[in-house]
């Protein structure tokens, strides 16, 4: 488990001959067949849960604590994400 600046604890989990990837109490998770591909699902989960919170979720109340990881995703590139995933998992 792995946690940023931002609080919200990233879990990785190896189940099932694949790998998932959750964070707690956001609804944003990742599936995939290898570590990598996991990590980067979930990489690319972010970046359309971002998107959709500027849309319209920001307005929405169990959505705007997320503010900061939503700032903190907008300012990382995909490697800075996919760093900090992976690192949950060590």
């Amino acid at each position: 488990m792995s946690k940023a600046r931002h609080g919200d604890e990233v879990k990785v989990i190896a189940e099932g001959g694949g790998w998932s990837v959750v964070i707690p109490g956001l609804p944003v998770a990742a599936d995939g067949a290898t570590f990598d591909e996991a990590i980067g699902e979930m990489v690319q989960a972010l970046w359309e849960y971002a998107e959709d919170w500027r849309n319209h979720l920001r307005t929405v109340p169990n959505h705007h604590e997320h503010r900061n990881l939503v700032r903190w995703v907008e300012q990382s590139g995909d490697q800075r994400l996919a760093d900090w995933l992976a690192g949950a998992a060590t």
